[in-house]
């Protein structure tokens, strides 16, 4: 009973600590919607004639362009954000191993679809489910694949961040293996 509770205990504390690691990609979410496109909404301006002005709309809708990097590239940001947030030393090597983790598993898509002639052309993507992802076609998984490619990331870095090589490998030892 004491291993069970302990098991669920440590599940309880994954996940209260996945759902913080959420906060860094949402919050910036949020901050981006707000600060660009309410003020350049047509209802803003309506009720705030003030904000009508050429400079502070080309000002406002630069912010909101810009801002939305974080609504297309949310999959990646949950990817970086996962391992940094949860990683409990050496979260540098966690948020950039996070990234290399997110491309990795669209490229092996990208090969998979490849070698089994899966891959749509330009016309057709979107109703077979694949789009491109910084430049590399695979599966349309949204925010999941991010959240999948993080959670992973932070488990391998918690193991292998501590791996010791052979002389030969040592300077592929430690922190320097988990990207690997």
């Amino acid at each position: 009973m004491t291993q069970e509770k302990s098991f669920k205990s440590r599940i309880w504390e994954f996940f209260q600590s996945l759902g913080k690691t959420f906060m860094f990609p949402v919050s910036l979410l949020a901050f981006m919607g707000l600060l660009g496109s309410s003020i350049t909404s047509p209802s803003t301006i309506k009720s705030f004639p003030f904000l009508g002005g050429e400079l502070t709309q080309l000002t406002f809708g630069f912010i909101a362009m810009v801002g939305g990097f974080a609504f297309t590239y949310l999959p990646v940001m949950f990817a970086i954000a996962i391992p940094l947030g949860m990683a409990k030393r050496n979260k540098a090597v966690g948020a950039y191993s996070g990234f290399i983790g997110y491309m990795l598993m669209n490229m092996s898509i990208n090969y998979y679809l490849t070698v089994t002639h899966q891959l749509a052309d330009t016309a057709t993507m979107k109703q077979v489910g694949q789009s491109v992802v910084l430049g590399i076609q695979t599966l349309e998984m949204g925010v999941l694949g991010g959240i999948v490619a993080g959670v992973i990331t932070y488990f391998l870095h918690e193991r292998f961040q501590d791996t010791v090589l052979h002389d030969a490998f040592a300077f592929f030892s430690g922190i320097r293996f988990v990207p690997i």
